[in-house]
């Protein structure tokens, strides 16, 4: 396992005791204590392969999978005993592309009630961000905060006169290294980019980031081509940045004019030429590229839908249960002042990231599922189901949408060997659906029960944790 995924996996959340009286001595491995749940009579997803493996037996001992059993099976004697009546079970899933670390006591038992075992944080707008989510790790470990496996950066890196609140600021190449050095002796799980980075700085703190062993993730900083950034190696790259320049028919251009006299005003303009410029054809560079180098694409297309039909979000009653009285009070009065032209750009920019992902699909390069948590008309783990909706309506099959929060985020972060299929051996981070997701992938909405390091809520726990009980 890399030191990414032993960073994750194993330190943030507790290995169970009965793994240390296990290497006790052959008498007590003699006497092996019973599995703390049996799920009888599941069938089983295989996310690999699309394969359903109907009436087995799921054993847990401790927060791994110790057996699976094949039909007709004696059930082990366990402390918990779950009957699935046959409901599929899939591995947890993970939302790749989240803002939750400052609203964690509220977001954090909402992910775990929608199945989102996982959550890769991607900013945090406090100065004191990595002493933030160090404390919800410790949090979680502890069993004080029921919540997901918790992957984080702490703040984004970018220029002297940064866009976003709380980012960690680098003056020029020569203090990149001593930033990125910094972070991640501070706690840092990867370093995330953004786009005003000069470009100089930009590839020191890539240099840095592979120095360090960790990876590079984020936007594609203004003065560098999204080639450029895949070539570089930078190992994911969020909601298509980069690619509003490689896919305008007068991208170039924009870019120049946009550098030469950059401002709030001068971007929203610029947003507004490469949206009506965007071309297929134009992205095929950029494409190649990400394709050639394997680099991860993050559609989050929850959060670009949510802008677009912002009206469909508020209407729907089972959202607005679930975002924070503020929260809705301020998307609401966002929704009544969008103008009829922004809405017409929301709308054509959220096509656009379809068009683009079907293009990403098409050329073979890997995807992840995240959906942008933290802004307007998002919630924490409802909107990943959304985002899998998103996923199969552009073009992916119900398996390859499965697959963007399953398999795929395991791969990303090189923990195969312990997340990201239901096997022996693997962390016990299961949900129990009531529908087959590879039918139909709104069947992962009916979730019957999830289970987190070995712990299973039923469903009467997950709706406590909805309630923040």
């Amino acid at each position: 396992m890399s030191l990414l995924g032993r960073i994750n996996i194993e330190a943030a959340l507790p290995i169970a005791g009965w793994l240390v009286a296990a290497c006790a001595g052959s008498a007590q491995r003699a006497a092996e204590p019973p599995a703390g749940v049996a799920i009888t009579n599941v069938s089983i997803v295989d996310v690999e392969t699309g394969r359903i493996d109907a009436g087995r037996t799921v054993v847990v001992r401790g927060n791994r999978i110790v057996a699976i059993s094949p039909p007709g099976a004696r059930t082990p004697a366990a402390s918990q005993v779950v009957p699935a009546d046959g409901a599929y079970l899939i591995p947890g899933l993970w939302d790749m592309h989240t803002h939750s670390a400052t609203a964690s006591a509220r977001e954090l038992p909402l992910h775990l009630s929608f199945g989102v075992t996982g959550i890769r944080n991607m900013h945090t707008t406090v100065d004191t961000a990595l002493q933030l989510v160090a404390a919800i790790r410790r949090s979680v470990t502890a069993g004080t905060l029921a919540g997901p496996r918790f992957v984080a950066n702490g703040a984004i890196v970018d220029g002297p006169r940064p866009a976003q609140p709380g980012s960690v600021t680098i003056g020029g190449p020569e203090h990149a290294r001593r930033v990125v050095d910094s972070l991640v002796a501070g706690g840092a799980e990867f370093v995330k980019v953004y786009n005003l980075l000069p470009r100089e700085t930009y590839f020191a703190v890539v240099d840095a980031a592979k120095a360090n062993g960790v990876p590079l993730v984020g936007h594609v900083p203004f003065t560098v081509l999204a080639e450029e950034a895949a070539a570089a190696g930078q190992r994911s790259i969020e909601h298509f940045d980069g690619l509003d320049f490689s896919c305008s028919t007068r991208g170039e251009a924009l870019r120049s004019a946009f550098l030469a006299r950059p401002s709030r005003e001068a971007w929203d303009a610029t947003i507004d030429s490469l949206t009506s410029t965007w071309s297929a054809s134009s992205c095929a560079r950029a494409i190649a590229a990400f394709a050639r180098h394997r680099t991860w694409q993050v559609p989050t297309l929850a959060v670009a839908w949510g802008d677009a039909a912002s009206d469909s979000v508020l209407a729907d009653t089972a959202t607005a249960r679930l975002a924070s009285a503020r929260a809705l009070e301020a998307w609401r009065g966002m929704a009544a002042e969008a103008s009829a032209g922004y809405r017409r750009l929301a709308r054509a920019r959220f096509d656009n990231a379809v068009a683009t992902l079907r293009l990403v699909h098409a050329a073979g390069i890997p995807i992840l599922a995240g959906t942008d948590v933290g802004n307007p008309f998002v919630v924490a783990g409802r909107s990943l189901h959304r985002e899998l909706e998103l996923l199969v309506e552009a073009g992916l099959s119900p398996l390859e949408a499965l697959q963007a929060a399953t398999l795929n985020p395991a791969r990303f972060l090189e923990a195969t060997d312990s997340l990201g299929t239901v096997a022996v051996g693997k962390l016990a981070d299961l949900v129990l659906l009531d529908g087959n997701p590879l039918t139909d992938i709104r069947q992962t909405q009916r979730i019957r029960g999830v289970m987190i390091n070995g712990r299973y809520f039923d469903r009467a726990g997950l709706d406590a944790l909805r309630q923040g009980r």
